[in-house]
């Protein structure tokens, strides 16, 4: 009967030892996902931040086309709504800081 017993006792604990080493693996996998899906997450802010300045450029474009038909003109407008969308994206910077 001592002998069953140690056996069980052995055999729980290697058992034990089996989960412990599993839970340490999940909890790896687990990190490893969460750094993952934080990174994600970062990159998707980037990209819709990004998206959203190139929807303000492209308007800016579209109304500086509309506005001056002369070529010269155009490039002009484009230079100063440029300027113009950098200085604001640096404020927007400075906000945030």
């Amino acid at each position: 009967m001592a002998v069953d017993l140690k056996q069980q006792l052995e055999r729980v604990a290697a058992k034990a030892d089996l989960i412990i080493e599993r839970c340490r693996r999940l909890t790896i996998q687990r990190d490893e996902a969460l750094a993952k899906a934080a990174d994600l997450e970062r990159q998707l802010a980037e990209r819709d931040s990004e998206i959203g300045r190139l929807k303000v450029d492209n308007e800016y474009l579209r109304l500086a086309s509309a506005l001056c038909p002369d070529r010269k003109e155009i490039e002009n407008a484009r230079s100063l709504i440029s300027g113009l969308v950098r200085d604001i994206d640096r404020c927007i910077l400075d906000l945030k800081e």
